[in-house]
């Protein structure tokens, strides 16, 4: 019965509401995004990825395979050193970055994520920032 449901509610053009991503003055944190942006541009310039698909993996459901986003994300984590040399984080070094009234938040994103897969620290940086999406698509952000 539950099968026949999901084909017909799917079969006339509904689907779910994706939750929208906080983005107001408070959130992401000012301190944080001042302090990240930096690294930021510097790590743009180490891998080449667009801004536009910084954006759109932070802030819509964009999950493309791109390679230069995967560094990316994995220069942003060596910049702000919050992982080691074979791309293992390090909760208490990132959590050093994030404002005390943001830390449950933080905590609660990733604790779901804490087995990362991949090939080499990129893929295991976008393994991270994947999962922190999937976990909490409202609060998640990327710099």
């Amino acid at each position: 019965m539950v099968p026949l449901l999901l084909v017909c509610l799917f079969g006339l053009g509904w689907t779910a509401q994706l939750p929208t991503p906080r983005r107001d003055a408070e959130y992401p944190p000012p301190k944080t995004l001042a302090f990240l942006r930096p690294f930021g541009v510097l790590c743009v310039k180490e891998t080449g990825v667009s801004p536009s698909a910084i954006k759109r993996f932070s802030d819509e459901d964009a999950f493309e395979d791109d390679r230069g986003l995967k560094c990316y994300m994995d220069c942003m984590f060596r910049l702000t050193n919050v992982t080691d040399d074979r791309g293992e984080l390090h909760m208490g070094k990132l959590l050093d970055h994030v404002p005390h009234e943001f830390e449950d938040i933080a905590l609660r994103m990733g604790v779901r994520c804490t087995r990362p897969k991949g090939k080499d620290v990129c893929e295991r940086a976008f393994w991270f920032h994947r999962c922190w999406k999937q976990s909490d698509p409202v609060h998640y952000y990327l710099v």
